[in-house]
Parts: structure tokens; sequence; C-alpha cells
């Protein structure tokens, strides 16, 4: 057969198999959109307005030193807050004093609290971050920061204010050129002190968590932002007046008490005499409280001007960064942005995707209406959009259920599996008998005469002898044991049986039982002579630093709360537009899914209402005759406890309420279509509830 003119070659084709894609992550998508956004809003609002502030409150100070309008003229006092002198000052204070605080807020933003019940155990929690050291360090750096600037600008107007000329490090001395200068420690250790009580504050605030504004939830609130900085600036006024105070006390004490101490030590003296002798040839502490008062009043004045300029840029800094935004209908598929966004790692930025999120499930208008139907439909992705937003979400409520069924605990760690070495393989036991080397035949008794033989088997113990010795030992009783003869052992060496005769040592009590011990008797010293109301002061400071917040240990099993509840908003109003907006049924498969998680997640809330309700029942309870019977001090507990139990339940409502509003938008819409779908039957008779409602 002849071979053909052409050859056979396959028929080329363009189709190739593609792989579906799957949803971006938010890393891609969403969160590239959201950094720019807050990136302007920290250059362009947050910087701007702290360096307004800082500006207008250091021109205020320029015209308080120099006089104001009286020595400066109506010219000169408008001039003056243009001038280059006072623009560089002020400049440099916002640059070196308040720039590094607003950084360190950007640094360690979290949208997660700090779970803790009680003031000490969110003081001993903020010893274990990081962040706390940090802020420390850019506190006190910041505060010195402020003195420096201080200093320049009193020795600047030194022609018009001259109460603080002596503010150089050394004192103008030619015979100690060395001697450190009391006024100028004095408003450094101000400063200092002022920075630990303003970081304790906010550590008390959990001041790195985001405050999320009502707006951001959909509630109507006003915003009195006019009252809270009233109210922040007479916080700050009592703040500065209680460190001043305790500046002064313990500088007093260092200078009467420490110091001579020191200089009683043997080596330290050498080094301490070149700087702070002449504080020890001064006059006592208590009259330097009166005449240098006006020293008193300056540090006080640049501390609230200090604590002033942290407040005013973190309250900016809280306000534009819980402020909503709404990123995603710049992209070419906000749905898709969404649904990337709310699988961020990130919790804070989660809130940001939830929050649009709710706004497109919920959008009545037509332009709504078309995406949440672009949204059903869309099959480019495997999974889907729609998939990928549900799973996502129940995950998530399924997460923060589990911290609610745990109350807040943390998940127990699971127990490491036993590895198994493989690399021995087990062998058989296979059953082998030893090899016998011996003659196995029964010896003769050609060697003996049979009469040696009958003698040798009468005197030996046989068997049967044997085994009644053994028995009638075994079953002698215990009482009858106690008098036989003991058995004879062998007699012990001399010196075998000799002891030491030195005493042995007493037992020293160990150095924390000596603490102990001097710890009590402090106490009983302290308790014997302190005065009864300074003792009750100290029970009191003593409940509030370690009582237990209700509240508090409520908000540690919910810390989610906002995005659930932003999330459960979501859900419901995508569900309840998915009756004429859904073409293929997408939504309706994973409807029994999604109430059996909101029902689950109720009846969790309701069983947890009940716990605090019945645990609480002697003061949820109480009778008006009952109160007119209670003393000063035990309504004040009451109101407080009450007080308490209100907040607690609160928190536990603000998702209940959302998972009621849900489920009852989902019956009333789908009504007695719901009888076609299966659900367990706990859930079955809680839904027939609101079937019934509605």
């Amino acid at each position: 057969m002849a071979a053909p003119a052409t050859p056979i070659r396959a028929i080329t084709n363009s189709l190739s198999l593609r792989s579906t894609p799957s949803v971006p992550p938010a890393s891609k998508t969403y969160e590239p959109l959201v950094k720019a956004v807050l990136r302007h809003r920290l250059i362009f609002r947050i910087f701007v307005f702290s360096a307004l502030f800082t500006w207008g409150a250091a021109a205020v100070k320029g015209l308080w030193v120099q006089g104001g309008l009286s020595k400066l003229g109506f010219s000169a006092t408008l001039l003056s807050p243009i001038s280059p002198a006072l623009l560089i000052l002020a400049a440099g204070t916002w640059s070196l004093g308040v720039l590094p605080v607003l950084v360190l807020r950007k640094t360690y933003l979290t949208a997660t609290p700090t779970i803790s019940s009680s003031p000490s155990q969110v003081f001993f929690a903020a010893q274990t971050k990081a962040s706390t050291i940090h802020a420390l360090l850019t506190h006190l750096a910041s505060a010195a920061i402020f003195m420096i600037i201080h200093v320049l600008t009193t020795y600047l107007y030194a022609s018009a204010f001259e109460i603080d000329l002596g503010l150089t490090l050394f004192v103008r001395s030619k015979r100690h050129p060395y001697y450190l200068n009391g006024r100028t420690l004095y408003v450094l250790s101000s400063q200092l002190t002022v920075a630990l009580f303003y970081l304790s504050r906010n550590i008390m605030l959990d001041r790195f968590t985001v405050r999320w504004t009502a707006t951001l939830l959909g509630a109507e609130t006003r915003n009195y932002r006019l009252a809270k900085l009233l109210t922040s600036s007479i916080t700050m006024a009592i703040l500065v007046a209680i460190s001043t105070s305790v500046n002064t006390v313990i500088f007093g004490l260092g200078r009467s008490l420490v110091l001579p101490i020191l200089f009683r030590l043997p080596i330290i003296p050498r080094f301490l005499k070149p700087f702070t002798a002449h504080f020890l040839r001064g006059p006592l502490s208590f009259s330097l409280l009166f005449r240098n008062w006006s020293l008193i009043q300056s540090s006080y004045n640049l501390a609230l001007f200090t604590v002033l300029n942290w407040e005013f840029a973190e309250a900016v800094f809280d306000t534009y960064v819980s402020e909503p935004l709404n990123v995603s209908r710049v992209t070419a598929d906000p749905a898709l942005s969404l649904t990337s966004g709310i699988s961020s790692p990130s919790s804070y930025i989660q809130h940001f995707a939830f929050s649009e999120l709710r706004a497109l499930a919920t959008d009545p208008s037509a332009t709504g209406s078309s995406r949440r139907t672009a949204l059903f439909s869309d099959q480019k992705y495997n999974p889907t959009i729609w998939s990928t937003l549900v799973r996502t979400s129940l995950l998530i409520l399924g997460q923060d259920y589990q911290t609610l069924l745990r109350r807040g605990k943390p998940e127990p760690k699971p127990a490491v599996p036993v590895v198994e070495n493989k690399d021995k393989k087990e062998r058989p036991n296979i059953p082998s008998t030893p090899l016998v080397k011996t003659n196995v035949f029964k010896a003769g008794s050609s060697g003996r005469s049979p009469l040696k033989s009958a003698l040798e088997t009468l005197a030996s113990d046989g068997v049967v002898t044997a085994a009644a010795d053994e028995l009638g030992s075994s079953q002698i009783p215990e009482l009858f044991r106690s008098v036989m003869a003991p058995a004879l052992t062998p007699a012990k060496p001399k010196d075998e049986g000799k002891t030491d005769a030195t005493p042995a040592p007493k037992k020293i009590a160990a150095p924390s039982r000596w603490k102990a011990q001097a710890a009590r008797e402090v106490q009983n010293v302290a308790e014997k002579y302190t005065p009864g109301w300074l003792a009750e002061v100290k029970l009191q400071v003593v409940d509030w630093w370690t009582r237990e917040r209700l509240s508090r240990v409520v908000e540690g099993s919910l810390p989610n709360r906002k995005i659930d509840a932003l999330l459960i908003e979501s859900l419901s109003g995508f569900v309840c537009g998915s009756l004429t907006e859904d073409r293929y049924g997408v939504v309706q498969r994973d409807i029994p899914r999604i109430l059996e998680s909101f029902v689950s997640f109720l009846l969790a809330i309701e069983e947890y209402q009940s716990e605090l309700l019945a645990s609480n029942s002697k003061i949820a309870n109480v009778s008006p005759g009952e109160r007119a019977q209670m003393s000063k001090q035990e309504l004040a507990l009451l109101e407080r406890s009450l007080e308490d139990f209100g907040k607690a339940t609160e928190v536990l409502n603000e998702v209940g309420d959302a998972l009621k509003a849900g489920i009852v938008q989902i019956v009333q819409t789908f009504g007695h279509r719901l009888a076609a779908f299966k659900f367990p039957p706990r859930i079955a008779n809680k839904l027939q509830g609101f079937v019934d409602y509605s």
C-alpha cells in the first residue's frame, strides 16, 4: 500500500483547559484601598488638626509669657502668632513632642479589646505587652522635649518674663560649677511624673483599641464634640494637679530623706558629692514649697500644656480611625471587593468590610438591588462569591459562638498525639525452645549402692513435706506469729550501730517567710496607727482596684460583638432580598444554615442572660420597702451593682437584638415558605415562636 502524499497530523484547536479562579485575598483587593484612605486621613486630617492645635496653644502661651495685650500692643499681639520664632517653636513642639505619640498610636492600633475584668488585671495585662514599654519611653522622651522647648521659649521672651530665668542645667557658681540646678530638676521630674500619670490613664482606658462610633452601626446619635472637649480639658486639669502634688511630695522626700541616707553609704557619696552636695545645706523642703510657689505654678502650666497637646491629638486620632468609609464603590466589582475584605486576618479591616456589606445588603434603591442580583448570579469564581461570603461569615460567627460558650476563656490546647517509632519493625513473637547441650537421659545409679540411695531418700525433704511446711507457715495467724521466735540475723559490726552524737542543725526559715512575716508586722503597725477615715479610703481604693466588673466579664465573652452585629444585619438583608433578586436560588440553599446559626447563637445568649439573672437575683428583685431599710452605704453598693448588671445586659443585647431582628425579618419575608426547610427540633421550636409572633 502506497504512503499518502500528505502526512497525517492532528487538528489544531484554540481551546484550552482553564481553571476557574477563586476569590482573591483581601491583601490584593480591599486592604490597599482601606489603607490608602486611612493614610490620607492621617496626613491631611489628624496631623493637620493636631498641628494647628499645637500652634494655637503655643501662640497663647507666647502671648501670656510676653505680658499679653497690655505690654505688646494691638499690632504686636496680632503679629505674634505668625512670627518666625513662634512658628519654629510650634513646629518643633509638634514634630518632637506630639508626632511620636501619634505614630505610636498608629503602630499599635487594634480592634480587639483587652480581656480584663478589673483595673488590676488591665494593669498587669499591659505589663506583658511590648506596646507598653514603647509607650512609656515615647511619653517620657516627649515630656522631656516639651521641657527643653519651654526653656528655649523662656529665654526667647526673657525681657517680658523673668521668673524662670534660672532653668539651667548647673548652678551659676565658679566654686562649684557642676552643682545641678534644683529648679531644673524639679521641672523635669514634674514632666516625667505627668507622663507616667497620663500613660496610666491611657492603659486603664485601653487607648490602643479602636472605639467604634455609634453611627457605624446605623444608630442615630448626636456627637457632642464641644462637651467632650470641655470634659477632657477639666479631666486633664485635675490629672495635672494630682501629678504635680505627687511630684512635689516625692521631690521633697527625696531631698530630705533619701539623699542624706545615700550620703551615709560607703562609696556612693564619691559620685554624688560633686553634683548634689549643696542640697544637704539648704533649708527644709517644706519651706521651699512657699519660697518657690511660682516654680510650682510654672511646672503645672507646662504639664497642662503638654497633656492638652497629647489629649487633643489622640482625640482627633480616635475620631478619624473609627469613621466609616466606602471604598468598594470605586472598584469594578464592589461585591467581590467586600467578600474579599471580610476574609482579612485583621479585625479592624473586617469591621470596615462588614459595615459596607451591611450598607449593600440593606440598600433599598435600584442600584443596590442590581448589585445584589449581580452578587447572587456571579459564577466567575470557584467557589462563587456568595458561597465564599456565607462560608466566611458563618465561620466568624461560629468562632464567636464558641467563645461565648466558653465564657471568654481561651480555647483548650489539643492533646499532643503520641508518635510511635516505626523505624523498628515489630517482629512476630515466635516461641523457641532453648537448645539443651547436656545429656538428656537420666544418670545411671551404678556409682552408688542401693542401701545408700534408700537412706538419702528417707532423710531428704520430699515435695509433700516442703509443701506442708509452706502451707503451714502461710496459714499461721498474726497473733501466733508475733510470739514466734524471731529469725536469727547476723550480728552487725560495732561501728555500724554507732550514730553521730552531733545534733541536727535547726531549720532556718526561708527568706520568703521572713518577708511575709515582716510585711504582716508592718501591716499590723499601719492598721494600729492609721486613722479611721484613712483606713476607709484605703478599703475603697483596694476594692476599686481588685473588684471584678460584671460588664467587663461579659465583654470578654463577646469581644467581637460589633462585627457580629454587622454580620447578622448583612446576612439577614441578603437573605430577605434573595426572595425577589436571586434568579437561580443559590441563597435558598443556605437559608437553613443561616437560620440555624442565628437561633443557636440567640439561645446561647438567652442562656447566659438567665445565668446572670439567677446569680444577681438578690439585687435585681429588691423591693422599695427593702430599699427604705438600707443604709446609705448599702444603697450606694446596690446602685453600683445594678448599674454594672445593666451594662452587662446591654452587652448581651447588642448581639441578641441584632439576632432577633434578623430572624424576625427573615420569617416575615418568607412566611409559610420556611416549611420547606428541615431544622433540628431545638431550632424548630424556637423558630416556631418567631413564626407565631410574626
